[in-house]
């Protein structure tokens, strides 16, 4: 398929899957700003990737000049810590008013303080690099100028873990602080997410954790975490900063989903640091994994009567067998009414991350605690919604 084809496949495909290349054109064309200084091509704003259409090709419009191309490349580059490299060529002619130093602001706005999620794959910022001045002599004397903007592709991926999480319950801690945030790992995050001063975007990330002493009942970690604000406002990051690290060290503690408390055992807050690769406040937690569970109580010289446990099966087995048949009745019924369908509990759990954002234990735990064998989708939300935000 031909690169200049980005826009009319993204028509095509609708609200299917977009990859991370649809969501950049998707930010960089979708800006009005941007499609002002821009050339037209077949109606939509001159972006393309990884290369532009012949100058000869069908849809151009009066003029070809200013476009943007950009390209991208997946491969890491440790010394900087980025997962990859994105490129975007602003070309424009010598003979036209405008220039790509008018052009280079917005585009480093355009993906500026950014969060671009491709549906069931990891999160992307982008932190601009540098940019550089080329020329390219053209035909018949033209001359074209042009700016390469460059910027790192940064990933937070996920950073759950397993029971007891500090992550998780550091993301629990802040979002019930900072309920207008964002959290990244606790909020369900759009394909397209903008940071900004009235919403800024919070990510919580384990850097280590090492084993610092031993029981015999208890393993103790010590967990560091940082935690990058991302607001394109930097008095509004310094405040948010600062109010994390205050609440942290008045309480001094953060209960962890399996209601033991996560010491905080040292706290540094860096308003100097680069906040989309660094992060701005740092916390060291110390927290026990407890080495034997409680045992249960053994049952010995016990007879069971066969009889009775055979009964005891059959009828666990036609309760299973009613409640299956019951909700694929609601599934006929509410398909019949156009209403929103009904899910086993089993389903709910098996998309927990698609679906819900979060781990299959946490929304089994959810819909066992309110005893839920089928619903929708929108009740399912609310139950898990309420089983993280509830205070503990």
């Amino acid at each position: 398929m031909p690169a200049w084809t980005v826009a009319s496949r993204n028509q095509r495909k609708g609200l299917e899957t977009m990859i991370l290349e649809e969501l950049i054109y998707k930010r960089l064309a979708g800006s009005e700003k941007l499609a002002g200084y821009l050339a037209v091509y077949n109606g939509a704003p001159a972006v393309f990737t990884p290369e532009p259409p012949d100058s000869r090709q069908e849809g151009w419009g009066d003029k070809q000049y200013p476009r943007v191309v950009y390209n991208f490349d997946m491969q890491a580059n440790e010394e900087r810590h980025s997962a990859g490299v994105l490129g975007v060529s602003l070309l424009c002619q010598n003979t036209a008013d405008i220039m790509p130093e008018a052009i280079e602001p917005v585009v480093r706005d355009c993906l500026r303080d950014v969060v671009l999620k491709p549906s069931g794959g990891i999160p992307y910022c982008f932190a601009w690099s540098r940019t550089e001045a080329f020329t390219i002599d053209g035909k018949k004397g033209n001359v074209v100028t042009g700016s390469e903007v460059r910027f790192d592709i940064l990933q937070y991926p996920s950073q759950e873990t397993s029971d007891p999480d500090p992550v998780m319950a550091l993301n629990s801690y802040i979002k019930k602080l900072y309920p207008g945030c964002i959290v990244m790992g606790h909020d369900r995050m759009e394909e397209i997410t903008e940071a900004s001063a009235g919403q800024p975007v919070i990510y919580c990330r384990l850097v280590s954790a090492e084993k610092s002493r031993e029981t015999n009942t208890v393993a103790w970690m010590d967990a560091r975490i940082a935690v990058h604000i991302l607001c394109p406002d930097s008095s509004i990051r310094i405040k948010t900063a600062s109010g994390i690290s205050n609440s942290l060290s008045l309480d001094g503690e953060v209960i962890m989903l399996d209601n033991s408390p996560m010491r905080i055992n040292r706290l540094q807050t860096d308003y100097k640091s680069d906040y989309l690769e660094d992060g701005q406040v740092f916390i060291t937690g110390h927290y026990g994994i407890l080495r034997y569970h409680a045992a249960g109580h053994c049952l010995r010289d016990a007879f069971v009567n066969n009889k009775k446990q055979e009964g005891f099966y059959m009828a666990a087995a036609q309760k299973n067998n009613n409640e299956e048949k019951d909700i694929k009745e609601k599934k006929k019924s509410s398909k019949a009414a156009g209403k929103e369908p009904v899910y086993t509990a089993s389903e709910l759990v098996s998309g927990a991350l698609a679906v819900f954002n979060t781990s299959p234990d946490i929304v089994a735990a959810a819909l066992r605690e309110k005893n839920i064998t089928g619903c929708t989708k929108t009740e399912a939300d609310r139950i898990v919604k309420e089983f993280l935000n509830r205070r503990v």
